[in-house]
């Protein structure tokens, strides 16, 4: 009779920081776990409360520079037989019984997860990557103050495959300026010892690791020329781990690019073709530096080599709508309008949010977006109004009006003309746009008066709107933009605009 296999415990383990904001999510998510271990930094704010409602193991730690050895701490404390690697700014969504299902089965020591960073408004795109996350406790622990990553006990690098129907969602925080300029310079002191650690012991990987780490985070500080220097430095495509190397080249491509620098920003990319001679992250490399370039021939013949859906070096789901804008403007440069008007209806179709409505307009005329609104979704819909109302000019609202005909009752694309409308617009429009907008009960958005405070429209016209809105809709909030507005009248076109104002609202304006 053959002997039952004893069940593999899985332990979460994670270091933490101020993360109560997040962290209730987080956990909720991993409760099937044997066991959850949290190491706390040095939190000031409710993190240990929270944790403490999931697990009785939360470590009152200390922080020393040093992810690694931050993590390796922590693990001190699990006692699972696999160990899941999760922040606290990410959620478990499959579910745990596939995970063991996996790990009974298991015959390396080490799993990478697809991870999808989830967009914080409508506009941003998500992007899934892949991380080593899973590993046996025995046997591994972490190494590297910044970017860590999962080793052997003996050194050794690790690279598990990925586990298929398992994700986390990475939702991020809300002020990600701020925190990036504090991660910026956090991880600059970080790896700089690091760096320092390496050249003393005459480690030539270590050093080439370090070296790479300091020049990404220097791109992040904004310290573009140190970042390039130290990036020369650190090429060393022998020496440094492929998607250290990969890491690398696709920051210094996209910072020469940014600056103007397309010679070097060539350079970057031929090395990238180096260590991925067939990546689809390349192609679409090329094709922007092309665009750049003004060879619009090998821009395109770049992105013909980019697959549907491909992966990258760390197993990164990559699908080709993603980059659907830089082709549609790519085949109306070249004069095939029809082709990217095919392009762009079909990334619509796959859920793409990168194409920019007002782009289009320019891009392909009037009649192709009023083709490619026909397809677009509720939501993409609502991301598009969001556009045309950031972007505020006399082609968003061509596109708002375009979309009001189709859709004459939805709020995203009424509440979106009114932040173009008052700029924008001519008196007539912000009639007809404020009579919209308080059919459907949204007269804080009115554009008659904002038309009215609006100094950049002439002094007639906001007399006017201001005067309508009053009469009208007995809106008081016009009349103070009514006086200054008459204030700024030539006197001799005033009886002109009295008499314009009577029929507008009779009395409300008279000659002295």
């Amino acid at each position: 009779m053959a002997a039952n296999r004893q069940r593999a415990t899985i332990s979460v383990v994670m270091i933490v920081k101020d993360e109560a904001d997040v962290l209730d999510a987080c956990l909720s998510s991993v409760t099937w776990a044997d066991e959850i271990v949290v190491y706390d930094t040095g939190s000031t704010d409710t993190t240990r409360e929270v944790a403490r409602r999931y697990t009785d193991t939360v470590i009152d730690g200390y922080w020393d520079d040093d992810f690694g050895a931050a993590r390796n701490r922590a693990l001190e404390h699990a006692t699972g037989d696999w160990v899941l690697s999760i922040d606290a700014d990410e959620v478990f969504e499959s579910q745990g019984a596939t995970l063991r299902k996996h790990l009974a089965k298991a015959s390396v020591g080490t799993f990478g997860l697809r991870i999808l960073n989830q967009p914080r408004t409508s506009l941003d795109e998500p992007y899934e990557f892949t991380a080593n996350r899973i590993f046996r406790r025995r046997g591994h622990r972490w190494g590297d103050r910044l970017h860590e990553q999962i080793y052997t006990t003996d050194g050794r690098p690790t690279a598990g495959p990925v586990l298929a129907g398992i994700r986390l969602l990475h939702s991020g925080y809300a002020d990600a300026q701020t925190l990036a300029t504090t991660k910026a310079a956090r991880n600059i002191a970080i790896v700089e010892a690091q760096l320092t650690e390496a050249l003393a012991a005459d480690d030539e990987r270590a050093v080439a690791v370090a070296r790479a780490h300091l020049a990404r985070s220097l791109i992040l500080a904004a310290h573009w020329d140190r970042s390039q220097e130290v990036a020369e430095e650190a090429w060393a495509p022998g020496t440094l781990p492929t998607l250290v190397a990969e890491a690398l080249v696709l920051g210094q491509s996209a910072l020469a690019l940014m600056r103007g620098q397309l010679p070097v920003a060539q350079v970057w990319v031929d090395r990238w073709r180096e260590i991925d001679p067939t990546g689809a992250r390349v192609d679409i490399a090329q094709a922007r530096l092309s665009e750049k370039v003004g060879d619009v021939d090998r821009a395109l013949a770049a992105l013909g080599r980019v697959p549907t859906v491909s992966q990258d070096l760390a197993g990164g789901v990559l699908r080709r709508d993603s980059v659907a804008d830089l082709e549609v403007r790519l085949l109306a440069r070249a004069g095939r309008e029809a082709d990217a008007v095919k392009v762009a209806a079909a990334a619509l179709r796959a859920g793409s949010r990168v194409l920019n409505p007002v782009d289009l307009a320019v891009q392909l005329g009037a009649p192709a977006l009023d083709e490619l609104l026909a397809v677009i979704t509720a939501d993409q819909r609502r991301a598009w109004a969001l556009r045309c109302g950031q972007v505020a000019n006399a082609t968003a609202l061509g596109v708002l009006e375009a979309m009001v005909a189709r859709w004459p009752d939805d709020p995203a694309v009424l509440v979106a003309a009114a932040r173009v409308v008052p700029t924008e617009g001519t008196f007539e429009d912000a009639v007809e746009w404020s009579a919209r907008l308080r059919r459907l009960g949204l007269d804080e958005y009115c554009t008659l008066v904002a038309f009215a405070a609006e100094q950049g429209q002439a002094p007639r016209d906001r007399a006017l709107a201001a005067a309508l809105a009053f009469s009208a809709y007995h809106d008081g909030r016009a009349l103070a933009s009514l006086d200054e507005a008459l204030d700024r009248v030539p006197t001799q076109r005033m009886p002109e605009l009295v008499a314009q104002l009577e029929i507008v609202a009779p009395g409300l304006v008279a000659m002295d």
